[in-house]
């Protein structure tokens, strides 16, 4: 039969006048201990989403139970979708899990212990719950670069000061990684010969070129090699030997390895809802759900080369500009996330959890709009935890105002611990974004920058910026209106340089900084407090509270004048608590507010 339902999304009750399934109120439930011939009432549920979400279409709202939901490819939502919940029972803790569980343990020489894997690859493996590492080293002191970069194919790379890393297994498996300022770059090895009492360890091109050539800063030293059997020595470090699908782990204290849950997670997507700008989709909520163990492979293939905030060059579509490459009008590639939002709108994700993840956590992206991400928990991410909006010219310049992404709320959010495989990523990325909303959320240990805002360095916007361009715009980007008001970010910049707790790019008007409580952040690097950097233009910087980072208040956007379009007044810099003049209300108000 036919009913009306109503579902309330947030404090709003909306009128959803849809058909909905037989069960009463339009529910049904879903458990991995259920069944797929079942009614999916309560007391018989189904066993899997798959089955769930068909009998949901027309706007029912599924409960899951308690347990994990294994998925093995990725949960995918479109129009059909629409006008529907997914959310958790009460007291349940559910999980949907992409992950691959990994028994037969034996033992294996020097205290390790394999297993046969039935995988072409993975990246990431968590044991009990707690991320292992790749087997990894630092690179040896004395190690030398070699070869001409001038070339996408020529031999180029390092020398190593002990040739018996020329016969270190799978040589084309390992890769090096590089730290300069605010990047983290990661290389993939070709090939490694002997050359006399040294290594010559050849570099897969063109990446290796692409990372040595690009502008902003290069791969110069190595400053660690990654997946090498041969440097699997410290408890909790693993290897995959690919050509032998054979994984090895070395136990940390106290794992019993006959008892010991290993997880690898096997998919790159865990969600992916998308429409289409002609048709969105529209109003799906998520509720109480975590969402865990993904993936992201294409680092294993062609390396890491990081611009900026977790973007990468792109080997298309550059120019050479005072004798080092650059993409044009800076048009670097995403990390991708584990969880995608693409042409969706009204999607909520209340109360949910976001974790072991190795690409970033959730994407927000190609005319995503009116979007909530509330009192979710991101933590143990390879990259950034959330992503909203992209950099490319869809996204500056969208050929259809439909594309732009605007009207998103980040709210009340505890973002912590991500970035653990990626140094570069921050917590909240927003490309050419516009009435953003990124309020009261609680964004503390992380590598490098809190928020991050903006994109192009003056490129995009009209007129163009201070730096030789092929071309400029002389319309404006749709960047404008974005609100980064009373979070409390803390302990950031913890390992890379050049960034801060709140980060910004290009023009911007509309856009205001408001009552944030910033502090502690300077183990890395600086400025650390809030930073205006090349490009950045009108915009609002009022009523925060700034201490105990090296530079409360940075300007870098001195190219044309942006400085002066730039409106800092009544805050707190250099104020720590116990002293005259600190704010404790702007403390007081910032972080995750109670329910």
């Amino acid at each position: 039969m036919n009913v009306r339902c109503r579902f309330l999304f947030g404090a709003v009750a909306v009128a959803l006048f849809v058909p909905c399934s037989v069960w009463a109120g339009g529910v049904c439930y879903v458990s991995p201990q259920g069944d797929d011939a079942n009614s999916g009432a309560e007391a018989k549920p189904f066993k899997t989403l798959a089955r769930a979400q068909q009998e949901a279409r027309g706007g029912a709202q599924v409960i899951l139970l308690d347990g994990t939901f294994a998925i093995t490819e990725p949960w995918r939502f479109d129009t059909r979708d629409s006008n529907t919940v997914y959310r958790a029972a009460d007291g349940a803790h559910p999980v949907v899990s992409g992950g691959k569980f990994v028994a037969g343990w034996t033992p294996d020489a020097n205290g390790r212990w394999k297993t046969q894997v039935d995988l072409d690859d993975f990246r990431q493996l968590y044991v009990n719950g707690k991320r292992a590492v790749r087997a990894r080293g630092p690179a040896p002191e004395g190690t030398e670069r070699f070869g001409d970069l001038q070339y996408f194919d020529g031999d180029a790379g390092h020398i190593f000061p002990d040739k018996a890393m020329a016969s270190w297994r799978n040589p084309s498996d390992i890769e090096l990684g590089y730290y300069n300022s605010w990047a983290h770059m990661i290389c993939k090895v070709k090939s490694i010969a002997a050359d006399g009492a040294r290594a010559r360890v050849s570099m897969l091109q063109p990446w290796f070129m692409l990372a040595s050539r690009k502008e902003g800063v290069q791969a110069v030293t190595p400053s660690y090699v990654e997946n090498a059997i041969e440097l699997l020595d410290e408890p909790g470090e693993w290897y995959f030997d690919k050509p032998a699908r054979k994984l090895y782990y070395l136990p940390r204290d106290g794992e019993d390895m006959s008892k010991t849950v290993a997880t690898i997670p096997a998919i790159e997507t865990l969600i992916d809802i998308r429409g289409s700008i002609e048709e969105p989709v529209a109003a799906i909520r998520f509720e109480g759900i975590t969402f865990a163990d993904a993936t992201w492979l294409a680092p294993n293939r062609a390396g890491h080369i990081d611009e900026q905030a977790n973007f990468s060059f792109a080997a298309t579509n550059m120019f050479e500009r005072n004798g080092f490459l650059t993409n044009v009008q800076n048009a670097y590639l995403k990390s991708p996330a584990n969880v995608v939002v693409h042409a969706g709108r009204g999607i909520r994700f209340e109360d949910c959890t976001f974790t072991r993840l190795g690409g970033a956590g959730l994407d927000l992206e190609c005319g995503a709009q009116d979007n909530v991400i509330s009192r979710c928990h991101f933590f143990d991410i390879g990259g950034s935890a959330i992503q909203i909006g992209d950099v490319l010219t869809p996204d500056h310049h969208p050929y259809d105002p439909r594309l732009i992404v605007q009207g998103n709320q980040i709210v009340n959010n505890d973002i912590h611990d991500i970035g653990v495989e990626y140094q570069d990523s921050v917590g909240v990325f927003a490309g050419y974004v516009r009435d953003t909303v990124i309020a009261h959320n609680h964004i503390h240990d992380l590598p490098y920058s809190g928020v991050s805002i903006g994109w192009g360095w003056g490129e995009a916007d009209a007129g163009a910026g201070g730096y030789v361009t092929p071309y400029k715009y002389e319309t404006p980007t749709p960047a404008a209106n974005n609100r980064i008001e009373y979070n409390h970010i803390h302990d950031v910049m913890r390992l890379r340089n050049d960034g801060g707790g709140v980060y910004m790019l290009g023009n911007q008007p509309g856009t205001i900084i408001r009552s944030n409580h910033i502090h502690d952040n300077h183990v890395g690097g600086g400025p650390g407090g809030i930073y205006l950097d090349e490009g950045s233009g009108f915009i609002e910087i009022v009523g925060n509270s700034v201490y105990n980072v090296p530079t409360p208040m940075n300007y870098n956007n001195r190219c044309q004048d942006r400085i002066k379009t730039c409106n800092e007044h009544d805050n707190y810099f250099g104020v720590a608590p116990g002293q005259e003049g600190f704010s404790q209300a702007v403390a007081e108000r910032a972080g995750i507010e109670k329910p």
